[in-house]
């Protein structure tokens, strides 16, 4: 049998290595819409949505609305792009062709531009490397100098609406509209096409690119015609084996020096190595699992510098995925499915010796069996094997293979059958010729090396020999929190009143003093190196070296 109550000693740190994280209308974010995701130089976090901009510092939103000369604009549906540098700040490219700057000094944002003209909605925003933010209209593109204000204009000459710009050096851009990818040159405030005979062939109605400079290749997402790459050295066009024939490419990211991720509308996210242009799904909704992906129609994808993933997932809002730690399943109950968790306020847990876990909960006992994902009650409110009406479980111990023990606010101990899925109920005291005082609650039952059980109750200590059906009372110790083996003489006991040594053999005790004095010991557990961890009611983690007999925190 392999013991699991140890993590709960661990709890919270357990909770805050998940993998999954959601942050939505309930945590403040002002919008489930979110079109795109940045994060600035002070660490912040910064959401574009529906109803504006909202800053995110870990645990909790600010709203910002985008100003209009003093007075409140309201954010038309699909606000457009926002963009963070340390060496320019924090800047938002409106749908109607104004620029917002973000001011820190009046921490708010300022709009630095409009359009004349908003009459028509501009297709694409882009900032460059020169600090030109380009503003694209379908016959007319702006450049608005973002260091000295200074304005460009000069006309589409690809006359087709722009989707989407990556820069390759100081004057040549790939430019994408709905027909397809052109290569241009912009200089002197004049742009024009580049001679490219495989792109000029490429006919799609391109969404997203992504240009990895190392490679020289260009990724282009499209609508409905999945993800191409075109190699500058080569001048190929290579489609990636992948069905996104259906969904369109929002956005293409790096997720470090050899992949990309591609968000989807629809499908989740992918992942491409840019070597082999291999194309592999990645982050896929499982709707089965509460701590997993739970949509597929994402908005924007940002890999911060500690490798989580932040997704604009409608309609949830943002999903942080953190790969650093493992996953967990979640258990839970479901109301009116037997197939679930019995109860959600887990008081033990346990494996037993065929890997499969059973759960002490506020009503009843949950067996899970680990390969079939298959679960079975016992003594809840739910069920009728005996008539007593305790259904809270504190502890459990399997003591024999296939046998659990379980003890909880009762005086008795429930022997449970594994194979047989049934349940008897005994007294302790009646094993014992020593007049025993019944217990009001059983709060640890544990297996010694030597295949003893360990009972600890609000009065009594026990140790049972099954072999021959008798119990060993241990007198002087009650309200017993919990009981850890120390070597095959000694047993620490940890009880409501402090921590004691006992030697089994004899019976004596002593009481070892904490530095904090006498204080409500939990839980209990010994390190492979001698070292016992104590867990308290309110006063932390202890750690005792009983080898120098000292304490740390």
């Amino acid at each position: 049998m392999k013991y699991i109550v140890y993590i709960l000693l661990f709890f919270p740190v357990w909770v805050t290595a998940q993998t999954y994280k959601y942050i939505g209308i309930e945590d403040g974010l002002s919008n489930r819409r979110i079109f795109n995701i940045q994060k600035d130089a002070q660490g912040y976090m910064w959401f574009l949505t529906n109803e504006g901009m909202d800053r995110y510092n870990g645990k909790d939103i600010k709203h910002y609305k985008l100003n209009k000369e003093g007075t409140i604009l309201d954010a038309p549906i699909r606000l457009g792009w926002l963009y963070t540098e340390p060496h320019i700040g924090i800047w938002v490219v409106g749908k109607q062709g104004r620029v917002f700057q973000y001011e820190a000094d009046r921490d708010d944002f300022k709009m630095v531009y409009k359009l004349p003209d908003t009459s028509e909605a501009i297709s694409c925003g882009y900032l460059d490397r020169n600090d030109n933010i380009w503003i694209c209209r379908k016959d007319t593109v702006l450049l608005y100098n973002i260091k000295d204000a200074h304005i460009v204009r000069f006309p589409n000459v690809l006359h087709s609406s722009i989707t989407a710009i990556e820069q390759v050096d100081e004057h040549h851009f790939f430019i994408a509209t709905e027909t397809g990818v052109r290569y241009v040159k912009l200089e002197n405030g004049i742009l024009e096409t580049m001679p490219v005979e495989t792109l000029d062939y490429f006919h799609a109605q391109v969404s997203e690119l992504y240009f990895h400079r190392q490679l020289k290749r260009l990724f282009i997402g499209s609508f409905e015609r999945g993800v191409f790459v075109y190699d500058m050295n080569t001048q190929e066009i290579i489609r990636l084996d992948a069905d996104l024939s259906d969904v369109n490419i929002a956005r293409i990211s790096p997720l470090n020096e050899t992949e990309l991720l591609i968000a989807t509308e629809g499908m989740g996210v992918y992942k491409v190595n840019v070597n082999t242009c291999e194309l592999e799904d990645y982050i896929i909704a499982n709707y089965q699992s509460y701590n997993e992906m739970n949509g597929n129609n994402i908005n924007d994808v940002f890999v911060d510098e500690e490798k989580r993933i932040w997704l604009a997932n409608y309609p949830t809002g943002i999903t942080v995925i953190d790969n650093r730690y493992e996953n967990y399943h979640w258990m839970k109950h479901a109301m009116g499915n037997a197939q679930s968790l019995i109860n959600d306020q887990v008081q033990a847990v346990i494996e037993d010796h065929e890997g499969d876990l059973w759960f002490g909960t506020s009503n009843g006992i949950s067996l899970y069996n680990s390969k079939t994902g298959q679960w079975h009650s016992f003594l809840s409110s739910f069920n009728h094997q005996l008539k007593d009406k305790n259904h809270i479980f504190i502890t459990l111990c399997e003591v024999a293979p296939g046998i659990i023990w379980a003890g909880g606010y009762t005086s008795g101990i429930y022997k449970i059958n594994k194979e047989t899925l049934s349940v008897e109920y005994f007294s302790p005291y009646l094993l014992s010729h020593v007049n025993m005082r019944p217990d009001k609650y059983i709060r640890d039952i544990v297996k010694d090396s030597r295949g003893h059980i360990w009972s600890g109750g609000y009065y009594n200590l026990k140790c049972f020999d099954l072999e021959t059906n008798s119990a060993r009372l241990y007198p002087g110790l009650n309200s017993i929190t919990s009981i850890v083996e120390k070597d095959k003489d000694n047993m620490w006991i940890g009880t409501a009143a402090g921590l004691y040594l006992l030697n089994r053999n004899t019976g004596e005790y002593q009481y070892i003093e904490m530095e904090i004095g006498i204080t409500y010991i939990n839980t209990l557990y010994q390190a492979d190196n001698g070292l016992l961890y104590i867990g308290t009611n309110g006063m932390g983690v202890f750690i005792y070296n009983p080898q120098d007999k000292t304490f740390e925190i």
